[in-house]
């Protein structure tokens, strides 16, 4: 029975191959990790509850931000006028 030749390989391309092939293999698995959620986000699309409206931006935006009234004790804006006296 004769004998199957096995092309050889050079010590150049193996070379070139072990160094290659780990490098790709950490690109691809960093990202991977990188995008995780954005992948993830793909297996796991949970649907919006129908029953819950959906908000406009235009409303959103003709209402103005509603602030908390500040709150500063009559000590402490006694302190702070004294302070604003003293740098002027």
């Amino acid at each position: 029975m004769a004998k199957r030749k096995r092309k050889k390989r050079g010590w150049l391309r193996t070379l070139i191959f072990f160094i290659l092939f780990p490098l790709i293999v950490w690109l691809i698995a960093f990202l991977v990790w990188f995008y995780w959620r954005d992948l993830s986000a793909l297996w796991n699309k949970k649907s919006a509850p129908v029953d819950a409206p959906a908000r406009s931006r235009e409303h959103d935006e003709t209402r103005p931000a509603k602030r908390p009234p500040e709150k500063i004790l009559d000590e402490d804006r006694k302190k702070l006028e004294e302070i604003l006296k003293r740098r002027s």
